[in-house]
């Protein structure tokens, strides 16, 4: 019994992983520039008992802060449905097989998420949008202080379905469950009071 109950969960992931690859395929189709990102970040900045809690701010931070950049006012009626939208999962290094000097890595090192952004054809960035995280406005996201230590941006220029595939690997292999996805943007009801 629990042999099935394993494949009917795999089918589940498999799907759901399939069924975002397919959102991100009809967002391009929409004219949404697809980019596959990952956050990484300074373990020794994480307090022990939350580093999870504190990487999924930082990732929550990034994106609220590209929100704003992307566009002048994401929550006006008329850019309701012309904001960029990040599907973040968190991830952990694999061991490699073919490395001479193996060394032993603490559970938590190596940690960083992975994601895809979608980015709307209309949107206020005066730059690339590589160039707009790693050169511009580098600063902005990544600050002394915080843990968030460094965040890679490449363009998806063919089968986003594997890379959206790739970015959440982590739960295809469990390492992870789908309360740990970040998706963003947040509706209304999930918009912090003021």
């Amino acid at each position: 019994m629990t042999d099935n109950a394993n494949a009917v969960a795999s089918v589940d992931i498999n799907r759901y992983i399939g069924g975002l690859g397919q959102l991100v395929k009809d967002y391009i189709a929409q004219g949404y520039e697809p980019y596959l990102m990952s956050f990484m970040f300074k373990l020794a900045m994480l307090e022990n008992r939350s580093k999870d809690q504190q990487m999924r701010g930082e990732v929550s931070r990034v994106y609220s802060r590209f929100l704003t950049e992307c566009l002048r006012y994401p929550w006006s009626k008329h850019n309701l449905h012309n904001r960029p939208i990040l599907i973040a999962c968190p991830d952990w290094p694999v061991w490699k097989r073919n490395k001479q000097d193996q060394i032993k890595v603490l559970p938590w090192e190596g940690a960083h998420w992975g994601g895809i952004l979608l980015v709307p054809p209309k949107n206020d960035l005066n730059v690339g949008v590589k160039d707009h995280f790693e050169t511009v406005k580098r600063k902005s996201y990544v600050r002394a202080g915080l843990p968030l230590s460094r965040i890679h941006v490449e363009h998806i220029s063919y089968q986003p379905g594997l890379a959206t595939a790739y970015a959440l690997k982590s739960l295809a292999r469990r390492r992870c469950s789908f309360d740990d996805l970040l998706i963003f943007p947040l509706c209304r009801s999930e918009r912090p009071k003021k």
